[in-house]
């Protein structure tokens, strides 16, 4: 089943007299239980990607669907629906509001999408091996801690498709491989992911990989 589409996408940021061209005309499918890795150098439109793909951008051409739905120009309200069923984010930072705990981040997610599971929530605890650390501040938790608990809040409505910006850039080797395998697990659940990367490592472990250069496709692998 197809969980994401683009349609020609572009991406236009004026500044001034100034134009970049963020994405041109950018088309790619993903199926479900597919991991797909973008990479390419910094500012190839890697990032301004995901935010069209996540609705929280708008492309200045063409438009993306989730699910066959389009989320493309639509009302914002409709747009946050979208992502609270059907998408998990994971940015670069800013994942985690800083006066909730691990637990109540999660939590949150989860009210978002209209039903808390307190025994998943317990469950993604343990996933990303932070249960004795749930009731810990973002403030008090490690980059590698707060890198999975990013990810346990992007998961806790179990969605279709994950999309992930650099979510290995900041972590040690131990840390990288337990992302990787949630991930894994993700898929294994008929998951599907699109993940901005310059790690070789996370690259191996995907299905496909696409490049994006001057924003864009040169290549998919």
């Amino acid at each position: 089943m197809r969980v994401i589409e683009t349609f020609d996408i572009y991406r236009f940021y004026h500044n001034e007299e100034e134009e970049t061209l963020a994405l041109r005309g950018v088309n790619f499918q993903v199926e479900s239980g597919e991991i797909v890795a973008v990479m390419g150098p910094s500012g190839s439109g890697k990032s301004t990607m995901l935010a069209c793909l996540s609705g929280l951008d708008e492309p200045d051409g063409g438009y993306v669907e989730v699910l066959g739905r389009r989320i493309t120009r639509r009302a914002e309200a409709e747009r946050a629906a979208i992502r609270s069923a059907e998408i998990g984010i994971v940015r670069q930072s800013e994942n985690l509001f800083n006066h909730l705990s691990v637990e109540d981040n999660i939590r949150l997610q989860m009210q978002l999408g209209r039903k808390v599971d307190e025994r998943r929530l317990l469950d993604l605890l343990d996933m990303v091996h932070l249960r004795h650390r749930r009731q810990a501040l973002p403030s008090q938790i490690s980059g590698g801690e707060s890198a999975r608990a990013a990810l346990a809040v992007a998961l806790a409505n179990n969605p279709k498709i994950l999309l992930a910006d650099e979510p290995t850039s900041e972590v040690d080797a131990e840390t990288e491989r337990q992302i990787l395998d949630l991930f894994a697990r993700h898929k294994a659940q008929g998951g599907a992911a699109v993940i901005t990367t310059h790690s070789e490592a996370l690259a191996a472990h995907a299905d496909r990989i696409i490049r994006l250069v001057d924003g864009r496709v040169v290549t998919h692998a």
